[in-house]
């Protein structure tokens, strides 16, 4: 009979299939997630040489604009699909040659000034998508590029990695999404930022599906899967300008952050605090990225909060802070520009100085101003001792001296016991060193990550107004605030590294209205070396947007009294909108196009960020000092 026979075939059919698939499990087993990610990313970054390569092809008179701009596309989505492994294993590469900003910038390390011109695909994207591109200096670019890449593949054979790595890794690459990939960051020019996040977020999923086979938490994994799955899905329907960034963040990427921190604990991998300490500027074992604990003090700092003296540094600092001992005339402490109902700004343009008339700037609010490389609106102090001393020997500030200072404060039994408690190690010695870090650490509890909109995109139960919800896909999109703004500072803070502030050029004026320059040349005149480059001619700290309810009038120098003036100014396009002359001006000249109910949701938006919980006020007593008699200046 037939049927016995085909039943016969069908077992044996059946069987070697059984087979080939235990073979080919038991071959996979020889391989462990590491061994496997580290071959699929040796043939993503191949990939990524031979688009390169094939771009460079394009680069000819008879090929046309439409065959560059597709075979540039590819390139930059072959890019996408390595870059959480590239930026994590070489920055400086990706930095220098790769990816970096297409703007010129200065050799920090070196003792004389260095410029470096722009190179690496933002820069090769404006060249490519202008209407007549200069094919000399693009050839020249991508040329320089492929050699680039090419060196970076043969040294990432030799460059080993292990599993705590790539999990630093993916959820690094989760902050480079949400901070540089849906903002547009570094793809203005190709409308093509929610599809390169969406080619991001797939790759590390697909690195990650090699640790998932090794969880034995299923409702872990099915969770993570759900996220990626659905966030990818959220990622493919919409365009730039309707992309919900809001609602993209608050359900799947925020989720999956605390999630893959589940996994790597889940799998009993070391984290980056068991091996590396303070090398990272944020907290490894934070699960959320908007709150309080995101950070890491100690790196920014050298603060230690969990030493036993750090509350006694602390009550030592807001004593400090608020006593005018510090300066010569006894008549004016820290609070006297940085006043704590304005969110330590001080409400005018720019403060009064000692002696009569102000200080060339505005006073900034002190709400999270620890978490930074640099201070200053000019960057010149690169330690917070530093910028205290610019402080005290300012003559239109403190016109005192440390030893003036120290004088004062040894001579008073409170203070010397104060120090002792502080810094029992060095028996209450008073330095300069000890200043600074007692009103540091008095500063540290100036922390604002608790507003409205952390709460909403940390998943809890609350919600952004319908106004609220349109200004933080606008700030994050199509106004390009949280290009320069970066989340979730929403200051220059550098993402996903946090280790470097940036300053821009914005042009602007002296008074809003007239047009005029204002002729403080900000960073150009720092007296730093490597800032004494023409682009950097005009050129500010960019400050957070938290707290900015209570911190107006604003820019470096106060000339703009309301947010409404500091919107249209950025919707004009700064000084080269207006027509003015800048050549070096880093914000678009053009006009965003920005309606009225834009700018309005805009300001609703950064008004949800406001926080001052953490708002400290003036003692009621300052220490006794021998022979002195001063006022508590609290100004509130």
């Amino acid at each position: 009979m037939v049927y016995p026979v085909i039943m016969k075939r069908i077992i044996i059919l059946c069987t070697l299939l059984v087979m080939a698939l235990l073979m080919q499990s038991a071959f996979r087993t020889t391989e462990t997630p590491l061994q496997e990610v580290r071959s699929l990313y040796l043939d993503d970054l191949s990939n990524f040489k031979l688009k390169g390569e094939a771009f460079d092809e394009t680069l000819r008179p008879e090929s046309s604009s439409q065959a560059r701009i597709n075979a540039f596309q590819e390139l930059r989505h072959s890019f996408k699909r390595i870059e959480f492994m590239l930026d994590y294993l070489q920055p400086q590469d990706v930095r220098d040659h790769i990816n970096g900003a297409p703007l010129p910038k200065t050799e920090r390390n070196a003792p004389r000034l260095v410029v470096l011109e722009p190179k690496g695909l933002q820069r090769i994207e404006e060249l490519v998508y202008e209407e007549h591109p200069d094919f000399g200096e693009l050839k020249k670019l991508s040329r320089e590029f492929v050699y680039q890449v090419q060196q970076i593949e043969r040294f990432a054979q030799r460059i080993p990695f292990d599993d705590r790595q790539v999990f630093e890794a993916m959820r690094m690459g989760l902050l480079r999404i949400m901070s540089l990939g849906i903002t547009g960051f570094d793809t203005p020019m190709s409308n093509q930022a929610i599809a390169e996040s969406k080619t991001a977020w797939q790759a590390i999923a697909a690195y990650l599906d090699f640790y998932l086979a090794y969880s034995e938490d299923s409702k872990l994994k099915e969770s993570i899967s759900y996220h990626f799955r659905e966030g990818e899905q959220m990622l493919g329907q919409s365009d730039f300008d309707s992309f919900d960034r809001g609602a993209f963040i608050r359900l799947h990427l925020q989720p999956l952050y605390a999630l893959l921190l589940d996994l790597h604990h889940d799998l009993k991998y070391e984290t980056a605090l068991d091996l590396v300490g303070g090398v990272m500027a944020y907290d490894y074992s934070s699960r959320d990225i908007f709150s309080a604990d995101f950070f890491r003090l100690e790196y920014y700092t050298g603060l230690d909060p969990e030493a036993s003296e750090f509350l006694a540094q602390k009550k030592l600092g807001r004593l400090l802070f608020f006593d005018p001992a510090l300066s010569a005339n006894l008549e004016r402490n820290c609070a006297s520009c940085h006043h704590p109902d304005k969110a330590y700004s001080d409400g005018i343009a720019k403060s009064h100085a000692t002696g009569g008339g102000f200080v060339s700037r505005n006073a900034p609010g002190l709400f999270n101003a620890l978490y930074s490389e640099k201070f200053f609106h000019d960057l010149r102090a690169d330690r917070m001792e530093t910028q205290m001393e610019h402080v005290i020997f300012s003559p239109k500030e403190f016109a005192s001296s440390y030893k003036s200072i120290f004088n004062k404060l040894r001579s008073s039994e409170e203070y010397q016991r104060l120090f002792k408690e502080a810094f029992p190690k060095t028996k209450g010695q008073i330095n300069r060193y000890q200043l600074s870090v007692a009103i540091m650490a008095f500063m540290s509890d100036l922390k604002s990550f608790d507003s409205k909109v952390d709460r909403y995109l940390r998943g809890e139960d609350i919600e952004l107004s319908v106004s609220e919800q349109r200004g933080l896909n606008l700030f994050m999109g199509k106004a390009a605030c949280g290009t320069c703004h970066f989340a979730p500072s929403f200051s220059g803070l550098v993402p996903p590294l946090y280790q470097e502030n940036e300053s821009e050029v914005l042009g602007v004026l002296k008074i809003p209205g007239l047009n005029e320059l204002d002729p403080d040349e900000g960073r150009y005149a720092s007296g730093t070396v490597q800032d004494e480059a023409e682009f950097f001619r005009f050129s500010f700290k960019t400050p957070t947007v938290r707290n900015i309810e209570y911190t107006a009038p604003y820019f470096h120098n106060g000339a703009y009294e309301d947010l409404k003036s500091v919107l249209d100014f950025y919707n004009h396009g700064g000084a080269l909108g207006l027509g003015m002359e800048l050549p070096n001006q880093t914000l678009p000249g053009d006009s965003l196009k920005l309606s009225s109910r834009d700018l309005a949701d805009l300001e609703a938006f950064m008004m949800a960020l406001s926080d001052t919980a953490g708002l400290i006020r003036a003692p009621k007593r300052l220490p006794k000092i021998e022979g002195l008699s001063r006022p508590i200046v609290n100004n509130e």
